[in-house]
């Protein structure tokens, strides 16, 4: 069986770019070896800080043959009224080596063409892969590229070896100053000098041997077995930081874990404290205790060095851990200090806030804050929140961006609202009050919790909400993939909170007043202009935009939510509840009856000159008997939606399909009168409009032939 192996050897690239660049590597290699005609088994990616390794085992040793049809001159000049060839034909035979006989005519849409078959013989496998090899390191999706030396070359990191192997023969590659030969390196630290790897079969063993583990997930659970026998060991609970283990594995080409130990006086931290210092500045591992409290212990990932080493780098870590929980410990008492004696130190920051520019034109985050309270309470008015939660969020806001001025948020940022919380705590707030200043940045991103309180869902809403518009309205929209701002994915936190705590209010209202207090910090105008009117549906459509992706990965009927969509409804809620109604009851006989009638009325009518019905110049009973069932239904139709029982209004709607069915079996409505043909055209409208009172029907595509498996 053939193998082929490319080491890309570098300087260390950053962990969280590895997996990314070994998977569009993979796919790149299945792309060229299928665009090549190249048949293999199998395709595998693995890679360390040090090297990228693709490796293709079974192999084809040449290329596939292949027939290559080419397009010659139209038949109306290859051949003569005798069918004899003429220097057109004759031509293009010569040039691709085709006898005269082996031509073939064949039709196009431009009319009949000669065409030759022509075999192309596949090449040597040899011949092949250097160009494959190149366009592989060329082509690889970089989050960051450099250049480095004299050369054009751009990557991740300086190349410094190439390794090529095809079973035991060196496929010859040059990039920049480098050949590929086939010598790599082990271990930085645990070995010397280059290793000659006489065949392809022989790499993985040889890398092993010489302190290598290539795969990532080899090494992953190499450092969590390791991780969880010492916290074993030292009666911790077994948890490890995944993301922090994803990150860590990839730091790392031989892993192994050492503990260290720090003075418990500093226990006295908040555990979120301790947890921000030791994995996200120093990437170590804090072990728990069998409760969430932490015990004086840390684990460290180290890139596999001699025991006889182990001991100093413990103590090297401990000191360095030592220093930065020392300034932990001080930032967390200055913060608790204030100037002003009469003020508890989070509204003693409150002013501090005036010096922290938001956006340029839209003020600083005292700015925010303000904006937060007005927008917060309108929204807590319209959810009929109690007095006593709209206090707890009224305060809540107060406080919400006062701990973005403390020193604790400043050296660790991802600290902003855990420390809110604690310091809302320790200066006697409201314990809902505190989890209200945590909970109004939740979720920070993908995967995380969602807040739990309705006071914390609210103002997280509110802060996101702030943030979107705030953007439009100063013209930072997101473009294409550009998202700096992160729009995309505070607009699906405000979708899912709201969908998670059932909120009914409306987006435009909520939109509209954060608009009209921007322009009014700004003193541009106390009105909405025509401009940020459009500026409304533009931002609420960027929402909803959000929202038809969440429905549809729920998979919910792309055709449903369209339906719904195209109402421009006002409410996320709502529209959940009008698209799980249709699914419901989608392709049952009755609703399949509903669409076909309300297409009908509405096809025949969608230019009606008007929308009066004039009952005066009724002629028929059948259409007094629909105007007069329409006017029933209607009624109940509109308490229903205010109610949001939209299962029944599909059931009353139902009632509409036997009338008007009667009304277009018995009445000829393109009558040559022109105001009774009017009028019955302003009923039928009336009538679809009815029928489209929770979505546009017209948009659902029914499948053809069945009803729950029922031919029809």
């Amino acid at each position: 069986m053939n193998k082929f192996i490319l080491e890309i050897g570098t300087e260390e690239i950053p962990s969280i770019y590895i997996d990314s660049i070994l998977k569009y590597l993979k796919n790149n290699a299945r792309n060229y070896l299928e665009q090549s005609n190249i048949d293999y088994d199998s395709i595998d990616t693995w890679g360390t800080p040090r090297r990228l390794i693709l490796y293709v085992e079974g192999i084809a040793s040449q290329q596939k043959d292949i027939f290559q049809k080419i397009k010659g001159p139209p038949i109306a000049i290859a051949f003569n009224s005798k069918g004899k060839p003429e220097n057109p034909v004759i031509k293009f035979s010569q040039v691709n080596r085709v006898k005269l006989k082996d031509l073939i005519i064949e039709k196009t849409n431009k009319g009949e063409y000669v065409f030759a078959r022509k075999l192309i013989k596949g090449k040597k496998i040899e011949l092949v892969l250097p160009e494959i090899c190149l366009n592989l390191i060329d082509n690889i999706n970089l989050p960051k590229s450099m250049k480095w030396g004299d050369t054009s070359i751009r990557f991740i990191r300086p190349i410094r070896w190439l390794l090529t192997l095809y079973n035991n023969k060196v496929i010859p590659l040059k990039l920049g100053g480098l050949t590929s030969n086939r010598i790599t390196f082990g271990h930085r630290l645990l070995t010397t000098g280059p290793i000659k790897v006489d065949s392809a079969g022989q790499y993985f063993a040889i890398l092993k041997k010489n302190y290598v583990i290539i795969d990532p997930v080899e090494r992953k659970e190499i450092i969590e077995s390791q991780i969880l026998q010492i916290i074993k060991n030292n009666g911790g609970r077994e948890y490890i930081d995944q993301m922090l283990l994803e990150d860590v594995k990839n730091l790392v080409e031989y892993p192994k874990v050492l503990m260290g130990k720090f003075d418990k006086k500093y226990l006295d931290l908040p555990v979120e404290v301790l947890t921000a210092v030791m994995t996200k500045h120093q990437k170590y591992f804090p072990v728990y205790s069998d409760k969430e409290a932490l015990l004086p212990l840390f684990l460290v990932v180290i890139n596999g060095n001699e025991e006889r080493y182990s001991e100093s780098i413990v103590k090297g870590n401990e000191r360095v851990l030592r220093a930065r929980l020392e300034d932990a410990k001080f930032f967390y008492q200055e913060d608790q200090k204030t100037t002003e004696p009469a003020l508890k130190f989070l509204d003693n920051n409150r002013d501090k806030l005036k010096n922290i520019v938001f956006q340029e034109n839209l003020g600083t985050v005292y700015d925010k804050v303000e904006r937060l309270a007005t927008i917060s309470d309108g929204i807590a008015q319209e959810l009929q929140l109690s007095p006593d939660s709209r206090q707890i969020l009224k305060r809540s806001v107060q406080l919400c961006k006062s701990d973005l001025v403390t020193e604790m948020v400043k050296e660790f940022p991802e600290l902003q609202g855990i420390m809110g919380k604690e310091y809302a705590l320790l200066q006697g707030e409201d314990s809902q009050v505190a989890t209200t200043i945590y909970e109004h940045y939740l979720p920070r991103y993908s995967g995380d919790s969602f807040p739990t309180t309705v006071t914390g869902s609210i103002l997280s809403i509110t802060d996101k909400l702030d943030n979107i518009v705030s953007c439009f309205v100063n013209d930072l929209i997101p473009d294409g993939s550009q998202d700096p701002y992160a729009l995309r994915r505070q607009a699906l936190g405000i979708i899912n909170i709201i969908l998670l705590q059932e909120m009914y209010f409306s987006i435009s209202q909520v939109i509209e007043l954060n608009i009209n207090i921007l322009l009014k910090d700004r003193q541009l105008a106390e009105q909405l202009t025509t401009e940020n009117k459009n500026n409304i549906q533009i931002i609420k459509d960027f929402i909803f935009q959000r929202l038809r992706y969440l429905l549809l990965e729920k998979k919910y009927r792309y055709d449903i939510i369209d339906a719904v969509l195209a109402k421009n409804p006002d409410n996320i809620l709502d529209i959940l509840t009008r698209i799980t109604a249709i699914q419901n009851i989608y392709q049952t006989p009755g609703f399949i009856h509903t669409i076909t009638s309300a297409t009908r009325a509405f096809n025949l009518s969608r230019n009606a000159p008007g929308l009066r019905v004039n009952i005066s110049l009724f002629q028929e009973k059948e259409e007094h008997n629909l105007y007069n069932h329409y006017l029933k239904v209607k009624e109940i139709i509109e308490k229903l939606i205010k109610r949001h029982c939209y299962d029944d209004v599909f059931l009353n709607l139902e009632t509409m399909n036997v009338p008007i069915d009667t009304f277009f079996d018995k009445i000829l409505v393109m009558v040559e009168d022109e105001k009774i043909r009017s009028n019955r055209l302003a009923l039928l409208r009336t009538i679809a409009d009815l029928y489209f009172s929770v979505a546009d029907l017209t948009k659902i595509a029914l499948a053809k032939g069945t009803i729950k498996g029922e031919s029809i």
